[in-house]
């Protein structure tokens, strides 16, 4: 039987034609979740959401059959880049440092234009994937050396990059949500 499908996927490769592997699913975490990835995915690692121990979900009426759930050290391991940003409100510039959102959002298979990040109040902001390739925008896990908790801003926090962009300076800060545990792809 082997023999005949690796027969058949050689003559589908020979002939030009890509045959559909299924992707293999994420791991599983193996510390807390801080963030979760539903909506318009194509990888997975946990079920649907739970009324009961997914106690923040219910406040926005979240529902999903399947997402994918992420850790510090998975969203680590995706590559930690710096950033550095002097808002004009802030007392003092920030160095971030975590993943580039758009590796995370192509970690969970992000097939969406866009997506919604929530925070842990369940304050949304909608982002378009293509920002995330133009921009360069972190998932910050860090501030000044420090990871970011609850209180002060995390578990993850999404930070463009407008010291660098001059475009970006005009807009305001909607975009960078704080507090952030969720994400839908649309």
């Amino acid at each position: 039987m082997r023999q005949a499908y690796a027969f058949v996927l050689g003559l589908l490769f020979v002939a030009g034609i890509s045959a559909a592997v299924p992707a293999a699913e994420l791991p599983r975490p193996a510390g807390p979740v801080v963030l979760t990835i539903h909506g318009n995915i194509t990888q997975s690692n946990r079920g649907p959401a739970d009324p009961f121990m997914d106690a923040f979900f219910p406040f926005g009426n979240v529902k999903f059959e399947r997402a994918a759930a992420f850790d510090y050290a998975m969203l680590e391991k995706l590559g930690m880049h710096r950033l550095s940003v002097k808002y004009p409100t802030w007392p003092a510039g920030v160095d971030f440092e975590g993943p580039l959102l758009r590796d995370v959002m192509k970690a969970a298979g992000a097939a969406g234009s866009s997506m919604r990040v929530f925070a842990i109040d369940n304050y949304g902001a909608e982002i378009s994937l293509a920002d995330t390739e133009k921009y360069g925008v972190i998932l910050a896990l860090k501030a000044n050396g420090r990871w970011l908790g609850l209180g002060d801003r995390g578990p993850t926090w999404v930070v463009y990059p407008r010291d660098q962009h001059p475009e970006l300076k005009a807009l305001d800060d909607a975009r960078w949500v704080w507090s952030a545990i969720r994400i839908e792809v649309e």
